[in-house]
């Protein structure tokens, strides 16, 4: 066993799935086909990967623990569609214009940081399965509630639970339920690129403030005579939470402030930019704080 805090900290991350024909069919029912180039993120011994080459698909791998990249290496060196990289994936530098697909067993507490760099980055993937703990795939599809991430990626993406596992289809068995989430690239976004910068910034202008309602939200935005016509067309109650509010009631308002009220966008313009700023200092006031206390 090895005694490096690193590597013990990623080998327990780590719930490989025993059941290959499982894998094997979760693979073959994706829109991977032969030919397609597709990632696999923290590949463990390879069996992701050898079922997406046994599928004809160029794969590329990666892992960051040594033992399990030699491990894989050593059962799929001879395979000439496969690739694999002794490396932490989220310094991965994406080449231009390459399109690509993935599916993934990521390790469980690298989800956020994973799913942001595959899909907040100019080259997403075509599509992408990725096998993550319910609770983080609740938290993409919104569901039973919107969330500020689903938010955000809806657009973009279409998200949705296509497989719910068993705790014994893994070894170690996890102790949290896990699912296979499918995020597939849309083909005609719901935001165009030119104004998407704007929705982060609408959306999250306004579901700051945990106190806040609707209303008050709305009501720098929008006139009263506006408030009216939005309230009778969506459906709208004034009262409740930011939260409270669907996708589907988010992309209207969006679409109506982008038609009545771009002379105001400075009143929005760069909140995004400052929530991603604040949770950044948590996160490193958050590590500074664990140091410190080891």
């Amino acid at each position: 066993m090895t005694h490096n805090k690193g590597n013990f900290a990623i080998k327990h991350s780590q719930n490989e799935i025993v059941n290959k024909h499982l894998i094997q069919r979760l693979v073959n029912q994706s829109s991977i086909t032969e030919g397609d180039l597709v990632y696999d993120i923290g590949t463990g011994s390879g069996a992701i990967s050898k079922a997406l080459l046994d599928k004809g698909a160029r794969v590329v791998a990666f892992e960051k623990d040594k033992s399990l990249y030699l491990k894989c290496r050593q059962k799929l060196i001879n395979q000439d569609r496969f690739e694999i990289y002794l490396m932490d994936f989220l310094i991965w530098q994406f080449p231009q214009h390459q399109k690509y697909k993935v599916f993934s067993n990521i390790p469980f507490f690298r989800t956020a940081d994973i799913v942001n760099k595959l899909l907040l980055n100019k080259e997403p993937p075509e599509d992408c399965y990725l096998i993550v703990q319910k609770e983080a795939a609740e938290k993409y599809t919104g569901i039973p509630d919107e969330t500020l991430a689903s938010l955000l990626i809806k657009p973009l993406f279409w998200i949705d639970i296509i497989y719910r596992f068993q705790r014994n289809d893994f070894h170690p068995a996890p102790s949290v339920d896990v699912v296979l989430l499918q995020i597939e690239k849309r083909k005609c976004q719901l935001v165009p690129d030119k104004h998407y910068g704007l929705y982060k910034d609408f959306i999250v202008f306004c579901r700051e403030g945990s106190n806040r309602t609707v209303k008050k939200s709305l009501k720098e935005l929008f006139t009263c005579h506006q408030l009216k016509q939005l309230s009778d067309s969506l459906d709208i109650d004034y009262r409740v939470s930011p939260a409270d509010l669907n996708f589907t009631q988010y992309l209207c308002l969006f679409q109506f402030y982008l038609e009545h009220n771009l002379s105001n966008k400075t009143v929005i313009r760069g909140a995004e930019a400052r929530l991603r700023k604040h949770q950044t200092g948590i996160v490193k006031t958050h590590r500074t704080r664990k140091r410190a206390r080891n």
